[in-house]
């Protein structure tokens, strides 16, 4: 069996998503890894890289939520309850259209704002703590935050805090002197977000290799990760009495 690992890498500003990437894999020696959420060149902080076969559960990982820290600047003087007024008002569901310059389609489309926190003001600066959806996009946010007070506001400062349960992350200066220390097992990462496990038996392993469905009843339909002696060997849809076989590792 082969481990699949993962790494949480604290992204500085200055540098792009992908070039942290060529810096990952030149560190731990590989070919490939991927990554699943982009952080603009000038936003620092955590981004998760999968390395080599743990790409394939990029999509169970895609959608994790995230938490952020920044300051949002206004462009005219505004009182601090007004401010928090305001605020309050974009927690929940909210509308947003993608930035121009955003890579995705410009059309409208709904994110959970989980929390907005207002931890202080500081004359124009204020400074907010933010839970969201994958894919809000939080200079957006600000933007429509300073829209709605008529002042207009723009992001001064940004830094993604945590993935899901995610908090601890590592400098890449302090992953370049110890590769092995910071890596996570993809088991212990999809445990941690909440992915069913499904066992199987020896008998199993064939057919998964060859990606065809088992007859298994499971408990309960959904995208699930099925393992051999705690290793996960493939990713899966539970559907009825039946398991169909999305991604198979190597193993």
């Amino acid at each position: 069996m082969e481990f699949k690992h993962a790494v949480f890498v604290d992204k500085p500003s200055g540098i792009s998503t992908k070039d942290c990437l060529y810096k990952i894999l030149k560190i731990y020696k590989i070919r490939f890894a991927g990554y699943t959420g982009i952080l603009d060149p000038k936003v620092s902080g955590m981004v998760l890289f999968l390395l080599d076969d743990a790409r394939k559960a990029m999509p169970l990982l895609m959608g994790l939520n995230k938490t952020y820290e920044g300051i949002m600047y206004l462009h005219s003087d505004v009182e601090k309850k007004r401010v928090e007024e305001v605020c309050k008002k974009f927690e929940g569901k909210i509308k947003q259209i993608p930035p121009a310059r955003s890579r995705v389609a410009r059309k409208e489309r709904e994110r959970d704002i989980m929390s907005l926190d207002i931890e202080k003001i500081e004359g124009r600066n204020v400074w907010m703590k933010v839970q969201c959806e994958a894919g809000t996009y939080i200079r957006k946010l600000m933007h429509d935050i300073g829209q709605d007070l008529g002042c207009g506001a723009h992001m001064k400062f940004l830094r993604r805090t945590a993935i899901s349960g995610f908090s601890e992350m590592v400098k890449l200066e302090e992953l370049e002197k110890n590769p092995e220390k910071y890596l996570a097992s993809l088991e212990d990462v999809l445990e941690k977000v909440g992915i069913k496990k499904v066992f199987v038996e020896k008998e199993d392993l064939e057919k998964i290799k060859h990606g065809q469905p088992l007859e298994k009843q499971v408990k309960e339909d959904g995208q699930i990760g099925i393992y051999f002696e705690n290793q996960i060997i493939a990713l899966g849809t539970a559907q009825k009495d039946k398991i169909k076989i999305d991604r198979v590792f190597k193993f």
